[in-house]
């Protein structure tokens, strides 16, 4: 019974952890160009950076690159875009994690200078 019981445990954890998909890897800027190059449409290529959660950090040259290898403008500022998005969504995470801490009276959370009077 306690054999059947603990092999029934191993086969649903394995079966858990078989259904969660590893995430998509980021996509590159060559990889952005292959896609361009390919005919995707700009909104196709926005949607799988999206998918992927890809952040770029394009520097002055890369963007030049980019514009040489025929990346419309729209699709260039999106990339670029994609750094601001991803500081302001950690900015965000912060921000609840300081706000979701234990509140004391008058609205001040625990480690706040003015819980101490």
């Amino acid at each position: 019974m306690i054999r059947s019981l603990f092999i029934a445990l191993v086969a649903l954890t394995l079966v858990g952890c078989a259904t969660t998909p590893p995430p998509p890897p980021p996509l590159t800027q060559a990889d952005v160009i292959s896609m361009v190059k390919a005919g995707l449409t700009d909104e196709d290529i926005m949607r799988r950076i999206d998918a992927t959660r890809t952040v770029f950090r394009l520097s002055s040259d890369d963007v030049i690159r980019l514009r040489n290898e025929g990346i419309s403008d729209r699709l260039v500022s999106f990339m670029l875009d994609t750094y601001t998005r991803a500081a302001m969504a950690a900015q965000r995470r912060q921000d609840e994690q300081y706000n979701s801490q234990f509140y004391f009276d008058y609205g001040f959370g625990y480690g706040h200078p003015w819980h101490r009077w």
